[in-house]
């Protein structure tokens, strides 16, 4: 790792080291220690310590000498310069200056001490900041405990310089926030692990084929069982062996928060437990907004994704939407979810556009404004507009329960209205004819409305005599005990010919709707 010197003249003893030339933005790798015994080995752009007698006095045997360190790359020396004359030491800084080197001068019984602490020094990727591992490790904890996840995600990016993403459950947490994270990190089966042996048991580097980016995880344990991961999204050679013990460190203390996976559950169970007419109790509902709409949405068409959809839905909506909001998948796959906004409609229709993106074309149902204790009422909506939203082929995408008018009436199968008992007393009378004579009773009674209980009209339409459909009207009269000639009689028939259709398509009804004309 290299170290920027500005920040490095700052740390422990390399304070006590007096740089005699420019230094700032200049970067060290490493620090080696040069002897008069044995061969002279260096990484390139190393810090190179230099005992007393080893610098020669000066004029070309210090340019030649000078010369061969800059060339083989180094960034510069320290030396022991003890007892030396000031003008010597100028006359060497100068030198250093015209071929940019770093100089400075110490006393070689602090090198032990200067290689002992470089050993142990990270430099944080962001901005170069100098701090010693027990200082980093320390912060991190410090950002966890005392301020949470976030923080602790700020933190590992910060001297990593990468994003860093915590996943539990249904909660996605990225710092920074963007760039949105490639679809692929949440399919598993895109990564394949590299071979490279990690020097910790916990933490495994990825690439995938489906993303530029590598990917360096720790998987999080509680009672020795997996409950979410910790990774690092970085460009591939980019990460460094401190990254791998800094995401270790840090997956190490987030074995604390299982909560969030805990959180996940007890929300899916709330939501099954409303959508099924049940209210859970308050500890549970506190974790839902105190009020807002319920959203159902349904997916026009099952693409048949793979594992790591859910994930990736549930990111885009913690991302976009962090606030404000609770979420749940049901067994079918809708998405439920309970916001507070004070513009629904723009917050469906930009859901809808994100996973839109997402691959995942869904259709909304909104129920009206409710507080918390009247969820399964909004759900109930919800659901509802979403249902019959389906049935009616609705041309919008999004389908509120306001907006359904006498369509309100209907929520077939669910629940035992007496509108609903009614239908299927009227299917019930229909099923006992033949199929036939059903279907063309049933159209009869819609064109009939249709036509504002003309039959001269409806004759037209269906391409029958008058007389037929006379016929047909008087045994439905007498089939479900109407009287045509009162307001009653009516108003029964045209609230059955808007709902008996849908009643019949809901899947109940088991003949076939001919279309007008047939």
């Amino acid at each position: 790792m290299k170290l920027k010197l500005e920040y490095l003249a700052g740390c422990g003893t390399f304070s006590e080291c007096r740089f005699r030339t420019p230094f700032y933005e200049k970067e060290v790798s490493s620090l080696a220690f040069i002897c008069s015994s044995g061969p002279a080995v260096w990484e390139p752009q190393s810090l190179l310590l230099v005992c007393a007698g080893m610098i020669p006095g000066g004029g070309e045997q210090l340019a030649l000498w000078l010369d061969e360190r800059k060339g083989r790359g180094a960034a510069g020396f320290l030396a022991d310069l003890s007892g030396e004359e000031e003008e010597r030491i100028d006359a060497l800084a100068k030198a250093c200056r015209e071929r940019e080197l770093v100089f400075g001068t110490v006393a070689a019984d602090r090198f032990v001490s200067l290689i002992n602490e470089y050993s142990h020094l990270i430099a944080s990727r962001t901005d170069g900041t100098v701090r010693a591992y027990d200082r980093v490790l320390e912060d991190l904890q410090h950002r966890f405990y005392i301020s949470g996840t976030d923080s602790l995600l700020d933190g590992l990016s910060y001297w990593t310089g990468c994003q860093a993403a915590l996943i539990v459950g249904q909660d996605t947490f990225v710092k920074p926030p963007v760039p949105v994270l490639n679809e692929a990190v949440f399919y598993p089966a895109y990564w394949r692990k590299e071979p490279q042996k990690s020097p910790l048991s916990h933490v495994s580097l990825y690439s995938s084929s489906y993303s530029e980016k590598m990917l360096l995880q720790a998987e999080l344990f509680k009672n020795r069982l997996p409950f979410g991961v910790l990774c690092l999204i970085g460009e591939e050679g980019r990460f460094e062996p401190s990254d791998y013990i800094l995401l270790n460190y840090a997956s190490i203390l987030c074995t604390g928060i299982d909560d969030y996976k805990r959180r996940s559950r007890r929300i899916e169970a709330a939501m099954e437990m409303i959508c099924g007419g049940q209210m859970p109790d308050s500890s549970v509902t506190n974790l839902f907004p105190e009020s807002g709409y319920a959203l159902v949405l349904r997916e026009q068409k099952t693409d048949g994704a793979a594992d790591g959809k859910k994930e990736y839905l549930s990111y885009l909506i913690h991302h976009y939407f962090p606030q404000q909001l609770c979420y749940s998948f049901s067994a079918e796959g809708s998405l439920r979810l309970f916001v507070s906004t004070e513009d629904v409609d723009h917050f469906g229709r930009r859901l809808l556009d994100i996973l839109d993106g997402a691959g995942k074309r869904c259709r909304a149902g909104v129920s009206r404004y409710y507080t918390i204790s009247q969820a399964v009422t909004a759900f109930f909506e919800a659901e509802s507009a979403a249902h019959i939203a389906g049935l009616l082929e609705y041309g919008e995408r999004i389908c509120y329960y306001h907006d359904l008018g006498i369509y309100r009436l209907l929520n077939y199968p669910e629940n035992s209205w007496p509108i609903n008992q009614m239908l299927g007393e009227m299917d019930e009378l229909l099923n006992q004819m033949d199929e036939e004579k059903r279907d063309v009773l049933a159209m009869t009674v819609r064109v009939f409305v249709k036509c504002k209980f003309n039959y001269q009209k409806t004759a037209d339409k269906l391409y029958t005599h008058v007389n037929t459909v006379r016929y047909r009207i008087k045994l439905i009269e007498d089939l479900w005990d109407a009287d045509l000639s009162s307001d009653e009689g009516r108003l029964l028939f045209s609230v059955l010919a808007k709902l008996l259709p849908l009643w019949m398509k809901s899947g109940c009804y088991s003949g076939t709707l001919p279309r007008e004309g047939e």
